[in-house]
């Protein structure tokens, strides 16, 4: 495959022909849908190549997605750039049978986009108490481990993304023992340890299994990246610190993403980053620029990312980001 244009593929993003309002809540609303400009089947084969190829990703969680959808509409699972990595269904599965349900397939097979189901740590408990509520713990554990598995394959998903924060509310019994930065909760590595026969690099799947927020040192070899929610990070040291606090002082840079909250700060690219060559720039630019002292991060991400797609252009910083980290030689 030649380089030059999997490298091009990287900083290219869908060019944009939708319209798009929001809200006084920055929601995105769906309007007639236009045109869809065509690419070759040489460019989507060098897509799917990058997306195969080891770089830096990016990851976002996108809400919006689990309505039906509309061919005549302009929806969120439209919208997604190409050359976004990883998409955490924040907004829940699409209808089943729908157009929505429709888009995101097609994503994955032509541009290589992975898709993962998210869900708080309560809520797999919650699964566990309603289909097992008669077993012991570990064994009801790996059911719903295996039970989860099966509903990733059932909708062509593409992994998992268990949002854990048991120091910030989520006090199930995945995290009851923890609330540091670093946990050392025994539920949590068993369900980590039951999702890892079906997800994950230990699977041979090539199915992600995937935590964010906090974190557990004992799934390191279970999980292929922890998003973390470095909400705000201003500068390199901060984010430095949230490798070694959060990751427990044995998390690979590899697997580390650092992610910004749009939900609030999309229409600035995060907040003002000290960039020690750059100055002052704005946080997701200063986090696709920033790489830990111990190699090379594993990417960026960002929360409610299609907040951004009012920019003009659309997804302005999410682009110059990933245009960054992985550029394009043209």
């Amino acid at each position: 495959m030649n380089i030059n244009k999997l490298l091009t593929i990287a900083g290219m993003a869908v060019i944009s022909i939708f319209s798009f309002s929001c809200t006084k809540q920055n929601m995105p609303e769906n309007i007639p849908m236009k045109q869809v400009l065509q690419r070759s089947d040489e460019y989507y084969a060098n897509l799917r190549a990058y997306k195969k190829s080891k770089h830096q990703i990016f990851f976002g969680w996108f809400g919006g997605t689990g309505g039906a959808g509309n061919p005549n509409s302009s929806g969120v699972l439209d919208q997604i750039p190409d050359s976004v990595d990883i998409v955490s269904l924040w907004g829940g599965y699409p209808i089943p049978g729908s157009y929505n349900a429709a888009v995101l397939q097609k994503t994955r097979e032509l541009k290589g986009t992975k898709f993962v189901w998210c869900m708080f740590g309560s809520g797999v408990a919650n699964l566990m108490a309603k289909n097992f509520p008669n077993v012991p713990l570990p064994e009801s554990i790996d059911l719903v481990a295996k039970s989860m598995a099966d509903t990733i394959s059932k909708h062509g998903l593409d992994g998992f993304d268990l949002d854990y924060e048991p120091a910030y509310g989520d006090r199930s019994i995945f995290g009851d023992s923890g609330g540091s930065f670093a946990t050392n909760d025994p539920e949590t590595q068993r369900l980590f340890k039951a999702l890892s026969q079906y997800l994950g690099p230990m699977s041979g799947t090539g199915k992600l299994l995937i935590i964010d927020g906090q974190f557990d040192v004992g799934i390191v070899p279970y999980v292929d990246y922890l998003m973390q929610q470095a909400y705000g990070a201003s500068s390199p040291s901060l984010l430095q610190g949230r490798l070694r606090d959060f990751g427990g002082g044995v998390l690979p840079p590899e697997k580390f993403v650092p992610c910004e909250d749009f939900e609030t700060k999309w229409d600035t690219g995060g907040v003002n980053f000290a960039d020690p060559l750059l100055g002052t720039i704005p946080s997701l630019i200063g986090f696709a620029r920033w790489q830990p002292t111990q190699g090379r991060k594993g990417g960026i991400g960002a929360y409610h990312a299609e907040y951004e797609y009012p920019h003009n252009p659309d997804y302005k910083f999410i682009r110059q980001a990933i245009q960054i980290m992985n550029p394009a030689v043209r």
